[in-house]
């Protein structure tokens, strides 16, 4: 391929949809998201949302996907998330899975490594947005993460923080 084309559209490429997207900008908040769904990836996504955050704060907005995965790796998700400066867990996205007995987000919210009211556990969908956008301030970044609809989520807080400067593409 002659260099002048593979330039041209290396110049075209905007990103990889869902790996630290940036979905917009409203209100004086950034919002991001990304499809990490296993600690190690969740860790790694939250270490760029801290640096991209500077020296404002982090909220991670986490939808854990699957129950058993949920149930094994609660304090590995934890751990992962415990680099925001809040933490709203929603509950399990259960995909091709039954629910397990005892088995909700709640078993991550518990496990992340910040003061009680640094971190919700908001098991409804419809009540995610907004108990997010109660946590924002000017300067903030926010940072939707996990596999299954939580990337819709991104749209709702950028309606609730007011007029959206839409990230390029």
């Amino acid at each position: 391929m002659p260099a002048a084309v593979a330039l041209a559209g290396v110049a075209r490429f905007t990103g990889t949809r869902r790996r630290f997207e940036s979905r917009g900008v409203a209100g004086g908040v950034r919002v991001f998201d990304d499809y990490a769904h296993n600690p190690g990836k969740v860790a790694a996504a939250v270490a760029t949302g801290r640096q991209v955050a500077g020296d404002g704060r982090l909220v991670v907005v986490f939808q854990p996907h699957l129950f058993s995965r949920t149930r094994d790796f609660a304090e590995q998700f934890g751990q992962a998330l415990g680099g925001a400066d809040e933490v709203v867990v929603m509950d399990v996205y259960a995909a091709r899975e039954d629910p397990l007995p005892g088995v909700s987000g709640r078993l991550i919210a518990d496990a992340v490594p910040l003061p009680p009211d640094q971190v919700a556990f908001v098991p409804s969908w419809a009540a995610t947005a907004d108990a997010v956008r109660a946590r924002l301030q000017p300067g903030d970044v926010v940072l939707t993460v996990g596999a299954g609809d939580v990337t819709m989520l991104a749209d709702e807080v950028l309606a609730r923080l007011g007029p959206l400067q839409r990230a390029p593409r």
